[in-house]
């Protein structure tokens, strides 16, 4: 396992796992709304830190640290490959998008996922995510947060 920042080679492979993931839940990418960031991910972009894990030189997961208000950080994206789920791989990119967030001084973190990502909620819940409110939409439906 190698965890590094993602590069721009990366959006092609890191759009299919996320459609891939998502399809698997029954829902339909968003590729021009909620899923348009993957088409850059690894552009550098100000603020923002995209990761991906490589099992034998292949990324099989991403995550994205962003910095939206002044020491407030944002996790999105925290997706890793159906057939490499279950070996710590998303801990080890969430674990690393907190120390990230920590290293540059913000205070909390948050994120936003869905009901449905029942393997997602028990990682943030045992990683001591807090649950905010619920939201209402057809989108993600469930906030959490961490203090640093």
């Amino acid at each position: 396992m190698k965890l590094r920042r993602a590069l721009p080679g990366d959006a092609a492979r890191g759009t299919e796992i996320v459609f891939d993931a998502l399809r698997s839940f029954g829902i339909t990418p968003d590729p021009t709304g909620l899923d348009a960031d993957l088409a850059e991910l690894g552009a550098p972009k100000p603020g923002v830190d995209e990761l991906v894990v490589e099992v034998d030189g292949r990324v099989v997961g991403l995550v994205v640290l962003s910095e939206p208000a002044a020491r407030v950080g944002w996790i999105g994206k925290l997706f890793v490959d159906a057939a490499f789920r279950g070996r710590g791989l998303g801990r080890a990119l969430l674990l690393d998008a907190v120390a990230r967030g920590r290293a540059r001084g913000m205070t909390k973190l948050e994120l936003r996922t869905r009901t449905i990502f029942t393997d997602a909620i028990r990682l943030y819940e045992a990683t001591g995510w807090q649950r905010g409110p619920d939201l209402a939409g057809g989108g993600p439906d469930r906030t959490y947060f961490l203090l640093l």
